[in-house]
């Protein structure tokens, strides 16, 4: 598992071009999806913050190492999502709020494995509309 963190802002789609370079065999994706969720803290229970249940994604060569492998992965949360996620202005009206996000994959076969996690750092943003 890689780990990354991630910045978003209140007032814009999140909408990244995430790359995660393997090595090793091809990942068996065909049938696979790929899911991710943005929570308070590692282990919050209940509905996530914000999730993204069907991410988009390219497996393929990288290009320039012929050593490796790329995933991209191309999440999406709306910006209301992610306006509707709480702390906003907490502590001090501007602060940006520190969440966690996990990337899973679920193959065809229903085995899954956490392919991506990290920080999720939530700032305000600076346009309001």
């Amino acid at each position: 598992m890689t780990t990354m963190t991630l910045y978003a802002a209140r007032n814009i789609d999140f909408a990244p071009t995430i790359n995660v370079d393997y090595s090793g065999d091809e990942l068996p994706l065909i049938g696979a999806t790929i899911s991710m969720q943005v929570r308070q803290y590692a282990g919050a229970a209940g509905d996530p913050d914000a999730e993204d249940t069907g991410v988009t994604f390219t497996d393929g060569a990288h290009p320039t190492d012929p050593d490796l492998r790329r995933l991209v992965l191309e999440p999406s949360i709306a910006k209301a999502d992610l306006a509707a996620m709480p702390g906003q202005n907490q502590p001090d009206p501007g602060d940006a709020q520190a969440f966690v996000h996990e990337f899973k994959i679920t193959y065809a076969d229903s085995g899954q494995d956490s392919l991506l996690s990290g920080d999720f750092i939530l700032a305000a943003g600076v346009d309001a509309t």
